[in-house]
């Protein structure tokens, strides 16, 4: 499919649709598909042939004016739908379901990245080849099997045997990266999530914050395997921050399991960085979404700070009013790198609000040992008779750690 005609359907008059299909077009500049032009309607209920075949008459004719070649709908469909569809339009028929596939597809690099997205489309067959058995019998009549059914099962079979696989396989570089992360927690620095909407800003954030460079472009889904970063957020303190897939609405549960052990980055955190586009006119709904799947995922218990990103092409009456709604949130720019010490000092305070506070002494030699050590964040120190006297804020579990190299003479 090179060119396609956009088609959304709606049951509430209220309900912005407009910005669904902007958002399903954006998807399908990712995947090189050139959305030509768009259609909706709003329906009391669903129908069989997803819009009225009216208005599918009348797309019909428009498809052969712009010479499009498929259409893609703004939801997802069953077999029937599309079976109806493709009748009725005689061209191919894509979902947003498949749309948000193939632009994960395009995006995954790592291993783990391929199999999730190839066990997320495989899901998405199956489920669309159970809905479709009633129709494979109507050919054969009362008591008999239909024409299509026997291919039917084996295609379920076939399915079903590679999605167990595929799983055996996720199952086996789960087990990995529990290995690996039961040895990074021995090092006791903190882990930091960056979530929110595709195409937020999350990955020139972690850019900017970070110095490393990252792929970051102004496309939707650039990044899809999760990218981690050691990063220096003062005081002595250094956490891992990692940049994980862009959530968007409308994602179907099938999905959000296939990628379980990608967004596990996300439940492992200490804390979540919620990056919200400041200059988006969905703003309030796309971070719902995004609020929305931390708590799909069963990551609503980590603390959360909200992050408005992009402030450097909001105006300043649009500045103002996210500052009145939002006072909570930290508003930067990552482009611009505009606010980001105090992004990190709130950071700092959220990593460090259940360590001991402490002052103590140590002489030279001892103090060198203490600011190598990950856990210890330095608030003041001064210096004098070979002596350092230090106020520390400690992580407890290695306050045993603080007691050995005091006791070191």
């Amino acid at each position: 499919m090179k060119k396609a005609i956009l088609l959304g359907a709606t049951y509430s008059k209220w309900l912005n649709i407009e910005k669904s299909l902007d958002e399903l077009a954006l998807l399908l500049n990712s995947i090189d598909i050139d959305p030509v032009m768009s259609f909706w309607q709003v329906l009391r209920a669903p129908l069989p042939s997803y819009l009225g075949t009216g208005k599918l008459n009348e797309i019909a004719r428009y498809i052969k004016m712009y010479e499009a070649d498929g259409v893609v709908t703004d939801d997802e469909l069953n077999s029937v739908q599309r079976t109806n569809l493709e009748k009725i339009l005689k061209v191919e028929v894509l979902d947003r379901t498949q749309v948000i596939l193939k632009n994960f597809s395009r995006s995954a690099t790592t291993q783990e990245g391929k199999i999730e997205v190839e066990l997320a489309t495989l899901e998405y067959d199956l489920s669309h080849l159970i809905r479709s058995k009633d129709m494979s019998r109507l050919g054969g009549g009362i008591g008999t099997v239909g024409p299509g059914e026997s291919k039917l099962e084996m295609d379920r079979r076939t399915i079903k045997r590679k999605i167990s696989l595929l799983k055996a396989e996720i199952e086996k570089i789960s087990r990995d990266k529990m290995t690996k992360k039961s040895k990074r927690i021995s090092s006791i620095i903190s882990k930091v999530s960056i979530v929110g909407y595709t195409n937020a800003g999350k990955s020139m954030l972690l850019k900017s914050l970070s110095g490393f460079e990252i792929k970051s472009e102004d496309r939707l889904f650039t990044t899809l395997d999760p990218i981690t970063r050691k990063v220096w957020i003062g005081e002595n303190l250094y956490a891992l921050f990692s940049d994980t897939v862009g959530f968007i609405s409308k994602l179907p549960t099938q999905l959000v399991k296939a990628f379980k052990s990608t967004l596990d980055e996300i439940k492992d955190a200490d804390l979540i960085l919620l990056v919200i586009d400041g200059s988006d006119d969905d703003f309030e709904k796309k971070m719902q979404v995004s609020i929305d799947t931390i708590s799909e995922i069963g990551a609503k218990n980590i603390p959360i700070l909200k992050v408005i990103n992009k402030i450097d092409i909001c105006d300043s009456n649009r500045l103002s009013t996210l500052s009145r709604e939002y006072p909570d949130a930290t508003f930067v720019s990552a482009l611009k790198r505009l606010y980001l010490d105090e992004l990190l000092s709130k950071i700092r305070e959220e990593l460090t609000k259940h360590y001991i506070h402490l002052e103590t002494e140590f002489d030279a030699s001892q103090w060198q040992r203490i600011i190598g050590m990950e856990g210890i964040r330095i608030m003041n120190f001064n210096s004098s008779d070979g002596k350092v006297h230090a106020e520390l804020k400690i992580n407890p579990v290695i306050l045993p750690k603080i007691t050995e190299v005091q006791n070191v003479v």
